[in-house]
């Protein structure tokens, strides 16, 4: 009686870890690629969908379509300033609360027609960050935005006067390419 028990509590066992096992394969491996190739599906039906609809005008200037913005940040910066619609210097300020904001303090190039939602003195709260202890991000940030309505497409940040994301590149260099007419 007891050699049957046993017996029968190591097929069990058995049992037990091959359904398991079955369990990780199913839950960690297949299914997350079959949920992924359904979010590729349903992404391309909606963009099928969107065609089908009314489109919305015509970006003004080509090179500054969404599709062309897709791969800014493989751009050189030339490029970067040339495509974006609205360059926006911030600042960071400490709060009473303690966070450092981004304060936006100029725009260092809007497109005539561009519409953003920001002004000077306005907070850019995705920049926004709540200090801690051992980590530095610098005295401020440059964000790209592109389009119109203008939408964030990069932001790096700077300090002193040296944007670090562009080599050590001195901010009065970069903000006068900038406010360049050919910019």
């Amino acid at each position: 009686m007891l050699k049957k028990f046993t017996e029968g509590l190591v097929f069990g066992s058995g049992f037990g870890i091959a359904f398991l096992t079955l369990w990780y394969v199913a839950a960690y491996v297949v299914s997350p690629m079959l949920y992924s190739s359904t979010l590729d599906n349903r992404a391309a039906d909606y963009s099928i969908s969107q065609n089908a609809k009314p489109q919305m005008p015509a970006s003004p200037n080509p090179e500054k379509s969404p599709e062309s913005a897709s791969q800014f940040h493989e751009l050189k910066y030339e490029e970067q300033i040339k495509k974006a619609t609205v360059i926006a210097l911030a600042r960071y300020e400490l709060s009473p609360d303690g966070r450092m904001k981004a304060i936006i303090k100029d725009f260092l190039k809007k497109d005539p027609g561009t519409v953003i939602h920001y002004k000077v003195g306005d907070e850019y709260a995705s920049s926004s960050y709540s200090p801690k202890p051992g980590t530095n991000y610098g005295d401020g940030v440059i964000i790209f935005f592109v389009d119109s309505p203008a939408q964030m497409k990069l932001a790096m940040t700077f300090e002193g006067d040296r944007i670090r994301g562009l080599g050590d590149l001195p901010l009065e260099l970069f903000t006068n390419k900038c406010k360049a007419p050919n910019a």
